[in-house]
């Protein structure tokens, strides 16, 4: 078949595969990024919807504003700052799922050969994204708390990229955070250097420990802030947003016109009806609570039964923890055996650009109960450990 040369290169996707072997019931899956099911908050959403079909029903089944809901695109303003300031509605526009937010990106900056800065590693989403676009990758070298600036400073001083996309909120894969002081060092050198930054925080409110930190697009200048709903109420609804300088919003709507021409125009406005509720902050901190616990289990599960085997990064919040093997070359080895001992995880190295060979595993512990989670690394265990 005729197809796009960029799909030559991507093969068979292995996320795909994954979710495919998840559909076995006596399967225990940390594959995805999946929040936990029974946690949605669907009776508050049902009568959002009820609401929405009672006062807006006509409006809410007709065609709408590329650039979303105005109504909930205030909301959103209201409760943003950029570099400094409070945003308006004029910076918002509302996307398909954050994800969609990424890809218009990519379609409305990249030209075939495009450079992107990513952090190493980095959420697989993104670089499907862009890739689909014909980017280049360079990956930054990243410590405990993401990217390191004179590592960036150093590229940059090689090539000059498009713009760089990272997660300083409980990064995926790794779970990171970057601190206050690594953020506005990370400002710095993107202002010397006419830097554009796309910064994706789904899981900011997913805080387990430590204070709040200010977003990058608080902070400073040239920062695209992608925003999502998937999270913390249910990524079924598909409702994600982009916060970034009117102009670009503008450019942005000429894009998804020609893809979708607007989001869901009536779960726009079911989502807004929720957050009018009020009972969104309450709600997430239910979300805080399950998940640190789920958290807790998998790595007391990871200390019982792998010990001294591996090596990992326990997260202060978000949905996944990032580990390493120390006797294994390359945990896409393993994939099988854990396969047929009904426990599926992610190896790390779909999360490079470089085609590396690492024994680094990314767990989700969100959409499992802690008595799941403890007989799935015990599953895991005996796949790669014996």
């Amino acid at each position: 078949m005729r197809y796009a040369k960029w799909m030559a290169n991507i093969g068979e996707s292995f996320i795909g595969e994954m979710l495919k072997a998840a559909q076995n019931p006596d399967m225990i899956s940390f594959a995805g990024g999946l929040p936990a099911h029974e946690l949605f908050p669907d009776q508050v959403l049902q009568r959002s919807f009820q609401r929405v079909f009672e006062e807006q029903g006509k409006p809410a089944l007709q065609y709408a504003q590329t650039a979303g809901h105005p109504p909930l695109r205030e909301w959103l303003a209201k409760e943003h700052l950029r570099n400094g300031k409070p945003a308006e509605m004029e910076n918002i526009v509302v996307t398909t799922g954050s994800q969609q937010g990424l890809s218009l990106l990519g379609q409305t900056f990249l030209d075939p050969g495009d450079v992107v800065f990513l952090e190493m590693p980095t959420y697989l989403g993104a670089i499907q994204a862009f890739q689909a676009f014909g980017a280049r990758f360079r990956m930054i070298p990243c410590d405990d708390q993401g990217i390191i600036p004179e590592e960036l400073e150093k590229m940059l001083g090689e090539v000059t990229p498009k713009f760089l996309y990272l997660i300083p909120n409980y990064q995926n894969p790794t779970g990171k955070v970057m601190g206050l002081a690594r953020r506005l060092q990370l400002l710095r050198v993107a202002q010397i250097y006419d830097l554009l930054i796309v910064e994706d925080n789904p899981y900011g409110e997913l805080r387990f420990e430590g204070e709040a930190l200010p977003n990058l697009v608080e902070l400073g200048e040239n920062v695209i802030y992608l925003g999502t709903f998937s999270k913390v109420l249910a990524p079924g609804l598909r409702v994600g947003y982009v916060v970034a300088d009117a102009d670009i919003v503008d450019h942005l709507c000429q894009t998804k016109e020609g893809v979708d021409l607007h989001s869901n125009n009536l779960t726009q406005r079911a989502v807004l009806e929720f957050l009018k509720e009020g009972v969104l902050p309450e709600h997430i901190q239910t979300l805080r609570r399950v998940y640190k616990e789920r958290r807790q289990s998998m790595v007391e599960a990871i200390e019982k039964y792998l010990g001294d085997q591996v090596e990992m990064i326990v997260p202060s919040g978000g949905l996944f923890l990032w580990a390493r093997f120390k006797n294994i070359a390359s945990s896409f080895d393993y994939v099988e055996e854990t396969i047929r001992q009904n426990v599926l995880y992610v190896p790390g190295a779909v999360f490079y650009t470089d085609q590396r060979v690492t024994p680094e595993v990314r767990l989700n512990y969100s959409c499992s109960t802690p008595e799941v989670i403890d007989e799935g690394i015990k599953r895991l265990a005996r796949a790669i450990v014996g």
